[in-house]
């Protein structure tokens, strides 16, 4: 396998409550494009480590990767999600939408630093695993921080190279959440809805109380006909996030004549379980997902193609959800 540079610890924003940082890694290739990875946790939990085998796949797919930090949720005292809190977490907290905020800072940042580090950021696909996948989804379909709307406009500023663009060209992502008006008890236990749950934390009220913030926060809103391309991978017997969050996401982008395709993988749970109990974090997900023999699954393919055109899809000869589906997204995408 080819050499990775590895790049730790990079600060790209600073915060009142402390320091934003990335990982790079760079493929031994000239100016390769960049993937932004977004890790999952909840909202509130892990760190940018959560990342699966980031030198392995920037080699691989011939792509340096950003691992990027955000501001996690803060947890008050007898929060009813207080077990996902660790307090030995270095990461910064705060509220959302800080999280969307760091993430387009990073996206930003990136942008501006590519001559320094030797990557191509005029095309960057992100990539996000369960909350991860919600902001990559939300950094796809919102280009700018201050699009996010009116329920967050006095909540977002770009002071981070604000003259770069905060755009994704492409998304990837693993069960991300991307309707919160389906939530119930996917996310975040008995009676998210009456305020006591995470995305009622996350968002500052329960759905009735701030519809528009859980609508405005929810990426499906923001589908456009100029929304990026996405490859969606999701667990039909997810318990965390529901399946039915990405056959909306997938559904939206259809009707919007977007380009995407969706692998829903038939007998697995979140993170590529069979049991939640047996999540180890999306650092091992990779290889469950890629197991041999491949697992059951269905494949949907959304291809637009214009009056007198002919059909490109994003993955020719659809290879089954793992890393060379990613490569081959990636290439058609963003190379």
């Amino acid at each position: 396998m080819a050499e990775t540079t590895v790049r730790k610890g990079i600060t790209y924003a600073e915060r009142e409550a402390g320091e934003m940082k990335l990982d790079l890694y760079l493929p031994d290739r000239e100016n390769p494009p960049l993937v932004v990875y977004v890790h999952g946790g909840g909202w509130i939990a892990a760190t940018r480590s959560n990342i699966p085998d980031p030198e392995r796949y920037a080699a691989e797919w011939g792509c340096a990767i950003a691992s990027v930090s955000y501001r996690l949720q803060e947890a008050p005292d007898g929060a009813a999600v207080e077990e996902m809190y660790d307090p030995s977490n270095p990461t910064p907290r705060g509220r959302f939408p800080d999280h969307f905020v760091d993430v387009k800072a990073a996206i930003r940042w990136l942008r501006a630093h590519a001559d320094e580090y030797g990557y191509d950021a005029e095309q960057i696909a992100a990539w996000g695993s369960s909350a991860g996948g919600h902001l990559a989804l939300l950094a796809g379909v919102v280009d700018d921080v201050t699009d996010l709307g009116d329920a967050f406009a006095d909540e977002v500023e770009r002071t981070v190279a604000p003259e770069e663009s905060g755009a994704v060209q492409a998304v990837v992502s693993w069960y991300g959440a991307a309707d919160f008006g389906i939530v119930a008890d996917e996310i975040g236990g008995e009676g998210s809805d009456e305020g006591d749950g995470l995305i009622p934390l996350l968002l500052g009220g329960s759905q009735s109380e701030v519809p528009e913030r859980w609508a405005q926060a929810s990426p499906v809103t923001h589908v456009t006909p100029e929304s990026p391309p996405a490859l969606l991978m999701h667990g039909r017997e997810d318990e965390v996030v529901d399946v039915e969050h990405s056959h909306r996401f997938f559904d939206a982008l259809e009707g919007a004549g977007v380009d995407a395709v969706f692998y829903e993988l038939r007998d697995l749970n979140h993170v590529w379980v069979e049991d939640v109990e047996d999540i180890e974090g999306e650092r091992v997900a990779m290889d469950l997902l890629a197991a041999d023999p491949t697992h059951a699954q269905s494949v949907y393919e959304a291809t637009h193609v214009g009056e007198g055109g002919s059909p490109e899809p994003l993955l020719a000869d659809l290879p089954p959800a793992g890393p060379e589906a990613i490569r081959r997204f990636l290439e058609r995408t963003i190379e």
